[in-house]
């Protein structure tokens, strides 16, 4: 079993236990799991933090991790067909234009969230893209988004005021998406995202959370997408 098939095995199974425990229950201690689960600490550490990040558990420094009060939280799981349907496609496809201001675009290190999501360490590096997204002129969200700077990086200095991330990456590296986990959430504006959104600190919007994997299940980004409340609605085709 590859140490990625492991990270999601022990995601799995610690989450099917967590949801039947009470919010306020301490998780059982690392070196514990570690020997119940026969991975290492790093594979358990990227495991317990894709739940923290998911908002099932909270880590409280000096006391241990914790279950959390359950939250308006929804998965979805998109699969690509043949053709990447990033934001940027599906909406030129529909004859709309989509334009992005760069807030910010440079290297930084991953951190425990982003290193669970894109299955990294914690010290390795990432970068960082920050961008308002514009349809017809009008700002439509803020998403940030992180992808692993060894693997891509070309991300760091190319312009994407224009064009689809995601095209960028099949043409530059033959990058060919095979699924997109999606998490969708209520979330209060930060400092950051309510200036950016022209909001009110503390104004709920609609966040998404996604995760986009290649054909060989590897982690290309991780993105975190705050929606304007006019903009607060989702549509999911599923398909069998």
């Amino acid at each position: 079993m590859s140490g990625t098939s492991k990270y999601v095995a022990v995601r799995e199974h610690l989450l099917s236990r967590i949801v039947k425990l009470a919010p306020g229950t301490r998780l059982a201690p690392e070196p514990v799991l570690c020997e119940e689960y026969g991975v290492s600490r790093i594979t358990l550490r990227h495991a317990v933090d894709g739940l923290i990040a998911d908002g099932h558990l909270v880590r409280e420094q000096g006391r241990g991790t914790f279950v959390t009060e359950p939250q308006f939280r929804t998965h979805y799981r998109e699969r690509f067909a043949d053709d990447v349907k990033g934001f940027y496609v599906q909406q030129t496809e529909e004859g709309f234009t989509v334009t992005s201001q760069v807030l910010r675009q440079r290297v930084v290190l991953a951190g425990e969230t982003v290193a669970a999501q894109l299955d990294l360490s914690s010290a390795d590096q990432v970068v960082e893209l920050l961008r308002l997204r514009f349809v017809n002129g009008s700002l439509h969200h803020l998403v940030t988004t992180f992808l692993p700077f060894d693997r891509f990086p070309a991300t760091e200095t190319r312009d994407f005021t224009d064009g689809s991330l995601f095209e960028f990456l099949r043409s530059e590296y033959q990058v060919a998406l095979g699924r997109n986990d999606l998490l969708v959430s209520i979330a209060a504006a930060d400092s950051v995202t309510a200036d950016a959104l022209m909001l009110d600190p503390g104004e709920k919007l609609l966040r998404v959370a996604s995760t986009v994997f290649d054909h060989d299940d590897r982690a290309v980004a991780y993105g975190i997408s705050d929606f304007t409340p006019q903009n607060s609605e989702l549509f999911f085709g599923l398909h069998s």
